[in-house]
Order: C-alpha cells, then sequence, then structure tokens
C-alpha cells in the first residue's frame, strides 16, 4: 500500500493539489495580513477563516482523483486484484489530503516565520483550532472522493467545488449556532476568545465521523457508513446547541493589560502587546493634550480588554483603541491615521438619534473642529490641510482659553446641550 501511496503522490492528482493549496494559501496571507500578522491566535484563526477557499480546492481535487480512475475504466482491473476493495478509495483520498494539506500548511509556515519574532503571547489553545481545521481539510477530500466515485463526468469536480465555496458561504452568513460550530469556517477575530475544549473535541469528532461516512459510501462499506452516520449525529447534536459565536468568553491571557511606565497610560492587551512601541508614540501626544485641556488624567486602553457590553463611545477618562486589523507583516502599526481617528469618541456628542428629526449641522461642525484642535489635525499632514476658520480662531486664543473652550466644549457635548454647542461655535 505504501509503494501504491507514493505512485499516486507522484503521478495522480496530488501534485497538482499541492501546488493550488501552496498558492492558495499564500494568496489568502497576502490579502490580509493584518489579521494574522504578530498574533499565533490570529494565524490560527485565519486559517480557519481560509476555510471558505481551501475546503472547496480539496473537495474538487479528491472529485477529480476519483472520477479519474471512472474515466478510465480501471474498476474491473482494480477488482481484480487481491487487495479489499477500500483500498483504492482510501488510496485515492489519503494522496490528495496529505498533498493538499502539506501544501498549504508549508505556506502558512511561511506566515509563522514572520509571526514568531515578534508574538507577544502564544497561549489559548491556538493549535487545536488549527489542529481541527487540518481535520476538515481531510472531511473535504473525503467529500470530494465521494462525488468522484458517484460521478466521473469531468464538470463534476468544479462543480463541487463550487457548491461547496457557496454552501459553506451561506453557513457563514447564516450566522447561527450550529452553521457556526459545524461548519469548518471562522468568521474571524476570534484571536482574544477562547472556544470551549468540549465544542473544539466536538467539532473535531463531527469532522471524522463525516470523513468516515464519505469514504464508507464512497466504497460501498454500508455498515461502516451506518455506524459513522450515527457517530457524526451523536456528536453534532451537542455542537450544534454550543455558545453563540459572538458571545465566546474572553482568554484572559490574551487580554491582560500590558501598559507603558511613564507619562499617561498606554495599555494594550497581551497578545497585541508588540505594538505598544509604535502605538505609544501616535496616541501619547493626545493624551498629553486632552490631559492639560481637562485637568484629570486620560489613558488610552485596547477595545480587546473591554468587557462585554462596553460600548464603542469614550469610557470616562478612557478612550478604546481598535487594533485587531493594525498589524502590518513585519509587526510594526499600519495605518496610525487609524489609530488617531479612535480619538473621534472624545469629541462626538452624546446626543441620542431622534426619527424623524434632522440633528443641527452646526453641532456636527462644531465636534469637527474640537477634534481637530485635539489632534491638531493641519499640522500634522504634509502638505497641510485647509483649515476651518472657526479653528484657526480657537488656535488664536491664549493656550489656557483654548484649554477652557475644549473644557466647556465636553461638557456640553457630554450633556447633548445643543444651545451651549451653538454657542460655543459662535465668534467671540
Amino acid at each position: 500500500m505504501r509503494r501504491m501511496l507514493r505512485v499516486e503522490l507522484r503521478r495522480g492528482t496530488a501534485p497538482v493539489a499541492a501546488l493550488a493549496m501552496f498558492g492558495a494559501g499564500v494568496w489568502m496571507l497576502a490579502v490580509h495580513p493584518d489579521h494574522w500578522a504578530g498574533r499565533w491566535a490570529g494565524l490560527a484563526d485565519y486559517f480557519r477563516v481560509s476555510m471558505l477557499i481551501l475546503c472547496a480546492l480539496m473537495v474538487a481535487a479528491g472529485a477529480w482523483q476519483a472520477g479519474r480512475e471512472r474515466r478510465r475504466d480501471l474498476g474491473e482491473l482494480i477488482t481484480s486484484t487481491p487487495r479489499p476493495g477500500w483500498h483504492p478509495v482510501v488510496l485515492a483520498w489519503l494522496a490528495v489530503a496529505l498533498a493538499g494539506t502539506t501544501g498549504v500548511l508549508l505556506a502558512f509556515s511561511g506566515a509563522a516565520a514572520f509571526v514568531a519574532p515578534v508574538a507577544t503571547y502564544a497561549g489559548g489553545g491556538w493549535w487545536w483550532m488549527l489542529a481541527v481545521g487540518v481535520v476538515a481539510l481531510g472531511t473535504a477530500t473525503a467529500i470530494g472522493t465521494l462525488v468522484g466515485r458517484l460521478s466521473a463526468l469531468r464538470v463534476a469536480a468544479p462543480i463541487a467545488g463550487l457548491a461547496t465555496y457557496l454552501g459553506l458561504g451561506i453557513l457563514l452568513y447564516g450566522d447561527t449556532r450550529a452553521a457556526a460550530w459545524l461548519s469548518p469556517v471562522s468568521p474571524g477575530w476570534r484571536m482574544h476568545q477562547s472556544i470551549p475544549d468540549w465544542v473544539t473535541a466536538g467539532q473535531a469528532g463531527w469532522l471524522l465521523a463525516l470523513t468516515v461516512l464519505s469514504l464508507a459510501v464512497a466504497a460501498r462499506r454500508w455498515w461502516m457508513a451506518a455506524l459513522a452516520g450515527g457517530v457524526a449525529i451523536a456528536v453534532a447534536v451537542p455542537v450544534a446547541t454550543g455558545p453563540g459565536p459572538y458571545r465566546l468568553p474572553a482568554d484572559p491571557g490574551a487580554v491582560q493589560l500590558v501598559c507603558t511606565d511613564t507619562g499617561p497610560p498606554v495599555c494594550l492587551s497581551r497578545i497585541n502587546a508588540f505594538l505598544l512601541d509604535d502605538v505609544t508614540p501616535v496616541v501619547r501626544p493626545v493624551l498629553i493634550r486632552l490631559t492639560e485641556a481637562t485637568g484629570r488624567p486620560w489613558r488610552a486602553v485596547d477595545h480587546a480588554t473591554a468587557p462585554a457590553g462596553t460600548p464603542d463611545s469614550t469610557d470616562g477618562d478612557t478612550v478604546w483603541l481598535y487594533l485587531d486589523s493594525q498589524s502590518t507583516v513585519r509587526g510594526g502599526l499600519a495605518r496610525p491615521d487609524w489609530l488617531r481617528a479612535d480619538f473621534h469618541t472624545v469629541t462626538r456628542p452624546r446626543c441620542p438619534v431622534e426619527q424623524r428629526r434632522e440633528p443641527d449641522h452646526r453641532v456636527y461642525q462644531l465636534s469637527s473642529v474640537a477634534a481637530a484642535w485635539l489632534l491638531d489635525a493641519s499640522h500634522s499632514t504634509d502638505p497641510p490641510a485647509p483649515v476651518d476658520p472657526a479653528l484657526e480662531r480657537l488656535r488664536a486664543l491664549p493656550l489656557a482659553a483654548q484649554h477652557a473652550w475644549f473644557s466647556a466644549y465636553l461638557d456640553a457635548a457630554a450633556r447633548c446641550d445643543v444651545p451651549a454647542l451653538i454657542r460655543l461655535g459662535q465668534p467671540q
């Protein structure tokens, strides 16, 4: 059997599957490095995000490999040998599964070489998420093998791959607990969360049972198919009733605070701490400006550490920073301007949205002036951006008067005192 497997790995569909999966893996990693760069859990989670494409390719490869035997009329030749009838089915599946999985893992190993030097958190059981993804690739190949055994048409493989892509996409956007845990595709951004061990084990059991079921039906081993089907149902029921995909508990180690030692506090989660040296020079000048203007200390904190249900707006004297999509391949800060934009929550008026009533545009114009003053916006662009006349008047005041104006603005914005805000926007 080993000799036959080596032959399949060299001459069958396996080499093409390995190249295709390697290319797909590189492409997926290049499209969104911000999802995985600098984080082991992010890399494992993005591997599961990529299942939408990777599983479709493996189904197509498995279908083509199995269908090739029927197109070449090898059935009678195979049955005339003393080997069991399930051998060719397992060989067709194993060759493609090994080759395709090796190809994509090679691509993700290249990404791991970029993650390793900068990652600041290696816990959280991310390797189990990765392992379930590997099992899912084997399951996809088994389903493709079944398709190929049922249909010898050349179009069966691409049609099966496309159907897999569409089916997994529907499950992904169905946004239900059953879809979340029975599908191998992750919706993404689970790097700060902890998936219960029993759910992970259930996912692996469900996918393994589905693999055996597909191969047993393809080999016409009905008793094995019945047994695997029963196990699949028994495992799927509790897994499908698992926790909601957006109500997972936070991983305590991942969200542990790591803060600067001097100046206004800048605190990031442990998993994002590799960005601290790049984030601090961007946000600290704004924090100092806030502290001087309001007379009370401010701090900037990674929103990943916020308790569940925390609003996006500024919480007291805390400005929440959003860093999930802020890393480059080498672990640097991707978009400092996005980070500065997080401070717009400080100056946003806390006015409820009323139906059938347009907000006073003067209030939101004044909000833009306050945000530009806080961020020193026109001074930080090259070439300098056009300056609003109201902002010019504000900057022409003595520094103490600028601070007093900004404090008065924050007080009126917090109370949604529209008359007071309009008065602040009028020339003095």
